[in-house]
């Protein structure tokens, strides 16, 4: 039978941890138990550790998915199952049907859906999103931190901060192929939340679920175009596709330009910034810096794609940096030469 590890991701939770511990213990199929103490402040590992379970500790805290991350990685079994620490009325009956269908290998994946009075996130945004992005799923609640994975999947996969980790996971799951089989494990009792906190729970699920369906880029959040890149001759249609492109991916586009913009291509961009053609890098660069503070985005997060003197020190700045092979030569060096402004949409994330 393939060995089990338990991964308990903890933040503060003293209250209810150890209750946890002491239900997963009675589960004999589990044969390891993982606290990830991230960052607590209070007897959460202490209590941890006194009932015999291996802590790994988060020197701060740095967020449920970074905790889960790390508790795939300590991991040594087969199947990792994943419980909250807050669960007040978890069981080892409710334990154990969350691994059943694994072991039996009925499923590879499997997530519990359970009666909970406190699921406006899940009722009135995941759910109704999920019907539209995922119409072929049908899932009682999406969202559950208790769930369990081969780990030769678990380790494949791109983990997602904070409140996100959950629905990313299950729907690279399904994405990849596999059995995935939703089990209900009657009520559950968790910690209450805040209204803010379910408000920034809901952004960021909703932003993770628009991201595992490509129409949000993660990382790249802005990019910036010189002029002569787009619009120029030969480039017309080819350039109003790639805008449009960019634009279904929610990325913000700029343009910092030293001529006139014909009115019909202005629409296509999120801001234009017009430079004086005698411009140095200094100030090309404090353009970028403050378009970049008004949407919220730093350099390390903005793209630039430019073919103009000048651009040198922005290039050096930003995340990814792109040019064509006519460029300057002190621009060529410290860009990615392409030979379309297409070729740029291969490498956004």
């Amino acid at each position: 039978m393939p060995k089990v590890s338990l991964v308990i991701p903890a933040y503060n939770e003293e209250k209810t941890v150890g209750y946890v511990i002491k239900q997963a213990k009675l589960v004999k199929e589990i044969s390891e138990i993982i606290v990830i103490d991230d960052g607590s402040k209070d007897k959460t590992a202490k209590i941890a550790r006194e009932l015999g379970v291996e802590v790994i500790h988060h020197y701060k805290n740095l967020g449920k998915g970074e905790a889960i991350k790390t508790g795939i990685s300590y991991a040594t079994g087969g199947i990792i199952l994943f419980l909250d620490a807050d669960l007040r009325n978890i069981t080892a009956e409710k334990i154990r049907v969350l691994i059943t269908p694994i072991l039996k290998n009925k499923a590879d994946f499997v997530k519990a859906s359970f009666n909970l009075e406190r699921g406006r996130v899940t009722e009135f945004a995941v759910k109704p999103m999920m019907k539209v992005l995922y119409p072929e799923t049908s899932f009682k609640q999406p969202i559950s931190g208790q769930f369990a994975g081969k780990k030769s999947f678990l380790k494949k996969i791109q983990i997602e901060p904070r409140w996100g980790i959950d629905i990313a996971i299950l729907l690279d799951a399904i994405k990849q192929g596999q059995r995935v089989v939703e089990v209900n494990i009657g009520e559950l009792l968790h910690k209450g939340r805040t209204t803010e906190e379910k408000a920034e729970m809901s952004k960021e699920v909703m932003e993770t679920m628009l991201k595992k369906a490509g129409l949000l880029c993660s990382k790249h959040k802005l990019i910036i175009f010189s002029d002569k890149i787009v619009f120029s001759e030969g480039f017309v249609q080819q350039s109003k596709l790639i805008l449009e492109n960019l634009r279904k991916k929610k990325i913000k586009i700029c343009l910092i330009t030293a001529k006139d913009i014909n009115l019909e291509y202005k629409k296509y961009f999120d801001i234009i910034k017009n430079m004086n053609p005698l411009d140095g890098s200094k100030d090309i660069l404090n353009y970028a810096r403050s378009v970049a503070r008004r949407f919220s985005v730093g350099l390390d997060e903005t793209v630039l794609v430019t073919n103009r003197v000048g651009f040198e020190l922005l290039a050096k700045g930003v995340c990814l940096a792109f040019c064509f092979d006519k460029s300057p030569l002190l621009l060529k060096e410290k860009c990615k030469i392409i030979k379309s402004p297409s070729e740029v949409l291969i490498y956004l994330e």
